[in-house]
């Protein structure tokens, strides 16, 4: 076999075995970058710990919780019109050159509303723009034209996931109350009103307690004249300015947000899989990356030690 296998290879045109080398070579190292990609997000992955919202550092963190809507906000994916929190919506139009087929993309349409991550320890807002996201359905189907977008219900959507019709569709989602893991950048925004804005606050609760002394400023008439004096009102002005900044913060309270990282190298991950499912899957894709890289390059040696590129 090996003596047939060099004479092929001995045969050859020099041009076309330069072409074959230099694809293998080319399949061989983007083979290895996939790998040590795989590797670094599973790096990453394993080497963060499951943070709590409330108690998260700013940075680079791993949550766990449920996907939700923003209070107040609601929407649907323009193709099955599913309540999402998510959604990636696409439409690849058949074209055929001979005997040869390819799909050109013709409609890209992703979300970029901001939702919720919701643990037993408080929410922040996720914003999912560059995110690597493993959604909850990914469907595909065909139709014959773009009027085929809403996905065939009954009978005939069996006979639309078989790859007739001109258009393609594919339909990704994340609904809401999805368990989600977050792998991103965490921060915490915080409304700091202006000290003008704290100071009208303290004087608007101050004049509030002036029209009913007897209930507000008794405690603080400390000698019990039935008139406060300069000091008394320092103590009033004091304890109002303590009580207005106690509801700022309440109605001013932090919002988390987790986003894509400034470090593009490190990774932005949403996932409707579970952690060990999801490092499972990675594992098994960059071992068999390197299983099929390491093949090849056996294959590149022996091509080599039969007959140098070089040699026309």
């Amino acid at each position: 076999m090996f003596a047939l296998l060099e004479s092929e290879i001995l045969l050859l045109p020099g041009s076309d075995y330069l072409f074959l080398f230099v694809v293998l070579l080319l399949f061989f190292l983007g083979l290895i970058f996939f790998a040590y990609y795989a590797f670094k997000r599973l790096r990453f992955m394993q080497g963060t710990a499951t943070s709590r919202i409330r108690s998260a550092a700013q940075g680079h963190v791993e949550l766990k919780g449920l996907a939700e809507w923003l209070p107040e906000d609601s929407f649907t994916s323009p193709f099955s019109g599913s309540r999402c929190i998510w959604y990636h919506c696409t439409v690849d139009k058949k074209s055929r050159t001979g005997k040869r087929i390819s799909w050109t993309n013709i409609s890209d349409e992703c979300s970029e509303q901001l939702f919720r991550l919701v643990d037993e320890t408080g929410d922040c807002a996720v914003d999912p723009d560059d995110a690597h996201v493993i959604p909850e359905t990914d469907v595909t189907w065909y139709g014959g034209s773009t009027e085929a977008r809403t996905r065939p219900s009954g009978s005939n959507r069996w006979l639309s996931v078989i790859s007739f019709g001109g258009y393609r569709f594919r339909e990704r989602l994340i609904r809401p109350a999805t368990p989600l893991y977050a792998l991103g950048w965490f921060r915490t925004l915080h409304g700091n009103p202006s000290d003008e804005f704290i100071s009208r606050q303290v004087e608007d609760l101050v004049k509030q307690w002036k029209l009913q002394p007897e209930r507000y400023l008794r405690d603080f008439d400390l000698d019990q004249n039935l008139r406060l004096e300069k000091d008394e009102w320092k103590t009033v002005r004091a304890a109002a300015r303590k009580q207005a900044l106690a509801k700022i913060n309440r109605e001013y309270r932090a919002q988390h947000v987790l986003s894509c990282p400034p470090d593009k190298n490190q990774p932005f991950i949403l996932s409707a899989l579970e952690e060990e499912s999801l490092v499972a899957r990675k594992k098994w894709k960059a071992y068999l990356s390197m299983g099929f890289a390491f093949m090849i390059f056996v294959s590149l040696v022996i091509m080599f030690a039969i007959r140098q590129p070089t040699s026309f």
